[in-house]
């Protein structure tokens, strides 16, 4: 499933629940799904790729969240193609040198394991 696929998914089976949403909008640009529920509260869904799996965003999540932000925001660059492959490589392992000490091996072997060692 790609991204597109996933995103288009997602507004559809939002659409098909209108009873429990007053708006949804699409914003193909952003890759976003603005979301008013009934009684007047705002959500946005993001959908964006990314490599690493569940686990290894958790783990950075608690440990590492200002850094997360940044491993985030490599590959959300990397994606819009302002970083090439290369560069992303370069900052991700920058960053993992920063982390906690505590999960830089974890994190640095699933990087590995990734291509993202560089």
């Amino acid at each position: 499933m790609t991204k597109e696929d996933l995103k288009d998914f997602l507004f559809e089976t939002l659409n098909e629940h209108d009873s429990l949403f007053s708006d949804l909008s699409l914003d193909d640009e952003t890759d976003t799904i603005f979301i008013k529920s009934v009684n007047g509260e705002n959500f946005i869904v993001t959908v964006s790729p990314v490599t690493a799996d569940e686990a290894l965003i958790e783990l950075w999540a608690k440990k590492n969240p200002e850094l997360m932000s940044l491993a985030l925001g490599v590959l959300n660059m990397r994606d819009l193609g302002e970083f090439t492959e290369e560069e992303a490589h370069i900052y991700l392992s920058e960053i993992v040198e920063k982390a906690d000490n505590s999960c830089t091996k974890y994190i640095k072997d699933r990087l590995g394991k990734l291509g993202n060692d560089k």
